[in-house]
């Protein structure tokens, strides 16, 4: 991403933001006033809501300020997680707003007063669902045309917001034609409502929390990348991808790849120093290019190569095996595997290849490294 790109991004995430300031603020003040007159938890509990998602909004403000901070010594890869650190106290503040009206919304279930609904209230609820639905949809195409979680996590805010205040609505419609024959009904939709609101802030604070995690690599992206790299006539093999996040558009990878190794250093340099190019133009990612020398087109190698390669994939849990290079010269047989989750052991897969190799090939000095599955499925 460059300068000029996530200042634009900084601009429409801060014009969206005060948008939802403003909305939500309006909203709490009506809602809050109707409540009060009406002596409805349902519609008090909708008004706080809105004053969390003002907040959350203000939060939202502050936090892509922090994020587009320039890197400094101290913080080398910049400040880009902040965003997904102000996505989390958003959704922390969902779930609390839930738990608080779950507790109200329950004692006002169990001791009812009478509730007094009016055509007024009537009409700042509707208008106020029409104004949720309007901000949702904002906010999704806002969130995703500048790929911000935040905005996407506020945008389904807004929606549940939407459906809470559907169903105070029909309690006041309910109050109103049928007058206050169920008075434990007003206690009980806020309960329900609050279930919603704990619901929705748990699956909130999931997806900030495995950003931060470090969660597993889009496989589509992985995908891309491969066939690119893979694309040059050098390249024999794309292994090791790892794309590390810091934050929206504040990417830097590392991968291996293959190659003849007849090849220069020279030539070497050249190739990396186009395929890192090449995915920086095309993709932002600062990619570091590790090398794996093949020479499995020797035939005094080939037959050793092919019977190693099935021996380690006859093993369970193995995905696959790289960097495979044997030297018969200094009687070295050196390769990379790739293991699924299910093997806990991975020293003690790395013994029984060893062993088996040994007994295979006993004038080679075999090394092995056993990688876990960060990209290969």
């Amino acid at each position: 991403m460059t300068r000029e790109t996530a200042d634009i991004r900084e601009r429409n995430i801060i014009r969206a933001s005060a948008v939802g300031i403003g909305a939500n603020v309006a909203l709490c003040g009506a809602k809050a006033a109707i409540g009060l007159i009406s002596n409805s938890i349902a519609i008090i509990l909708d008004a706080l809501n809105n004053l969390s998602d003002a907040l959350s909004s203000v939060l939202v403000l502050a936090g892509i300020s922090l994020a587009n901070k320039p890197a400094n010594r101290e913080h080398p890869f910049g400040f880009g997680r902040f965003e997904y650190l102000t996505t989390l106290t958003i959704a922390l503040i969902i779930l609390g707003t839930g738990v608080f009206s779950l507790v109200q919304s329950f004692d006002k279930a169990l001791n009812p007063e009478p509730s007094e609904y009016g055509w007024a209230g009537v009409s700042v609820l509707v208008l106020a669902i029409g104004a949720k639905l309007l901000l949702s949809r904002y906010y999704r195409r806002q969130g995703e045309a500048n790929e911000s979680d935040t905005l996407k996590v506020t945008a389904g805010d807004a929606l549940f917001d939407a459906v809470i205040t559907g169903a105070t609505l029909a309690a006041a419609l309910v109050n109103i034609f049928f007058g206050d024959v169920m008075p434990w009904l007003d206690g009980a939709l806020g309960t329900g409502i609050s279930a919603v609101i704990i619901r929705a802030g748990v699956k909130m604070v999931m997806s900030p929390l495995d950003r931060l995690l470090g969660e597993r690599m889009d496989s589509g992206l992985v995908e891309t990348l491969k066939k690119e790299i893979a694309a040059n006539d050098k390249v024999l093999g794309v292994y090791d991808m790892i794309i590390h996040d810091y934050g929206p558009g504040r990417k830097l990878g590392s991968v291996c790849i293959g190659v003849e190794d007849t090849m220069t250093a020279h030539e070497v340099q050249d190739l990396t120093r186009s395929i890192q190019s090449q995915i920086l133009g095309r993709h932002g990612i600062l990619f570091t290019i590790g090398i794996h020398a093949m020479n499995w087109k020797d035939p005094g190698t080939r037959i050793m190569y092919d019977s190693i390669m099935d021996m380690v994939h006859g093993c369970p849990g193995v995905l696959e095996v790289h960097g495979l290079y044997i030297d018969p010269k200094d009687k070295t047989i050196s390769f990379d595997v790739v293991v699924d989750f299910s093997v806990k052991d991975k020293a003690a897969l790395r013994s029984k290849l060893l062993e088996e190799l040994s007994s295979s090939y006993p004038d080679y000095r075999t090394d092995i490294i056993v990688d876990s599955d960060i990209s290969t499925s």
